[in-house]
């Protein structure tokens, strides 16, 4: 009986967690679809529920997770990918959020904008080989590169590269920042790297090779390059303000 009785409420909880109970349309997610508290993936669509529901609880994936929004604690072994997040996300290879239009919200160069909470990572990412978001408000860090392909408040942290394609507000420690976007990036904080490259800095770069357009604050390397600076080439140290 006990045995009958256990094997009838995993079925029910099965039930009720993948079933449209829980799915209250426009409530919950930004997708309109449902939500649900628990997910487990092998490989999307092979889930507990569908891909166009949001999770607010728990994901666990093994090899490709994907679902609209994900608010809680998302761990993986190998791929995750979803809208946004709201909470932890750890994967063995890769997160990746993106919206699911072409272009952003709004006007690049401001990182509060409308629509901005539907494509965001707010929270923590750890990925094994990377991390990529449209918007960040928290912290990357990953094996080999994170990317962020519109604007970050926050930290980011990898073995090889960051990248900030719009105005990151915080730090990035890597050994290549803004590599793709040497001009159009801007940095309001610390950069630290070997390689350190941005259009507008205000704060502090610190490496063997420090490059900027414009600069309101100080270089600290090998050799130093202000593009609009008085004095456009320095080593050891460079400053404008």
């Amino acid at each position: 009986m006990k045995t009958i009785s256990f094997s009838m409420t995993l079925a029910l909880v099965f039930s009720l967690v993948s079933g449209n109970s829980l799915a209250a349309p426009g409530e919950g997610d930004v997708s309109g679809k449902g939500w649900s508290p628990f997910q487990f993936s092998i490989y999307s669509p092979i889930q507990l529920v569908g891909e166009n529901k949001s999770i607010t609880g728990l994901r666990l994936s093994l090899l490709y997770g994907k679902n609209t929004d994900i608010s809680g604690i998302d761990l993986g072994l190998g791929v995750s990918r979803s809208n946004s997040l709201t909470g932890i996300q750890i994967s063995g290879v890769a997160n990746y959020i993106q919206s699911p239009y072409t272009d952003p919200p709004g006007p690049v160069g401001s990182i509060t904008r409308p629509g901005d909470e539907a494509y965001t990572a707010k929270g923590i990412q750890i990925g094994g080989l990377g991390n990529e978001v449209d918007y960040l408000s928290g912290i990357q860090i990953a094996g080999i590169a994170n990317v962020v392909r519109y604007d970050a408040f926050g930290i980011q942290i990898a073995l090889v590269a960051n990248e900030s394609k719009g105005t990151i507000k915080g730090i990035q420690i890597g050994g290549i920042n803004n590599l793709l976007a040497p001009r159009t990036s801007s940095v309001i904080g610390i950069q630290v790297g070997l390689f350190n490259f941005a259009g507008d800095v205000t704060g502090v770069q610190i490496g063997l090779f420090n490059v900027c357009v414009n600069l309101s604050g100080i270089q600290i390397g090998l050799l130093n390059h202000i593009e609009q600076g008085r004095f456009p080439w320095m080593p050891i140290i460079n400053a404008k303000f």
